[in-house]
């Protein structure tokens, strides 16, 4: 049987156990909850500073929910996408163009890719603008010519002009259309890319979720 000495000491071991315990695990609770808050980043850039919020501002889940929303905006702008491409959620954002049209025209010319494109293109135009012009002149001036020539084998002139003017008008025509094609071959490409060139700014829901900064580096700094 044990004296009453040695159940005060078997007590007092109890009560250090017990409470050594219940102050381990009470370090234990907010250390983890700490490491599963510090070890959140942005899915873009891969890192967690205090020098900006995480926000998770569409439907993903996991580690890829939460981003800054200046890595946000600036893929944005780099994809020329207004939605999420993992769960295709659409962002509320503002769009402004980046370039005005001149603005646009001449960075479009400038550019290395498109340089010599536009300027075999500009070329192909000038030649075939002075060869059309000069044909019809030649055509215009030497009608008569023509119609004299013809009526001595035995045309008539009447006939003669029609045809003359035909091939006036099929000449016009084969003009028009390449320089049509010539001009659609630049712009298109060239409108695609001005319409979808803006600057993009995020109008974040209520219901977004943040993280603070003073929380994490709060969070942090009791980690170490």
């Amino acid at each position: 049987m044990y004296s009453e000495e040695n159940l005060e000491v078997e007590r007092g071991k109890s009560n250090k156990s017990v409470t050594f315990q219940m102050s381990k695990s009470s370090l234990e609770k907010p250390y983890k909850k700490i490491q599963s808050v510090a070890s959140t980043a942005c899915r873009i850039c891969h890192t967690n500073t205090v020098n900006e919020s995480l926000i998770s501002p569409c439907n993903c889940k996991g580690s890829l929910a939460y981003v800054h929303l200046s890595c946000l905006e600036r893929w944005l702008n780099q994809s020329s996408r207004r939605h999420c491409e993992l769960c295709m959620y659409q962002f509320n954002a503002i769009e402004t163009k980046r370039y005005k049209l001149c603005e646009g025209i001449m960075l479009w010319i400038r550019h290395p890719r498109n340089r010599m494109h536009v300027r075999s293109d500009f070329l192909i135009a000038v030649v075939l603008t002075l060869v059309t012009m000069g044909l019809m002149a030649s055509c215009m001036m030497g009608m008569d010519y023509f119609i004299s020539e013809a009526t001595k084998i035995g045309l008539r002139r009447k006939w003669m002009r029609i045809a003359i003017y035909l091939f006036l008008l099929v000449v016009a025509l084969g003009y028009i259309v390449t320089i049509y094609l010539i001009i659609k071959d630049q712009f298109i490409p060239w409108f695609r890319w001005w319409r979808n060139t803006v600057d993009i700014r995020l109008l974040l829901p209520h219901t977004a979720t943040y993280i603070k900064k003073h929380d994490k580096a709060l969070n942090s700094q009791i980690q170490f």
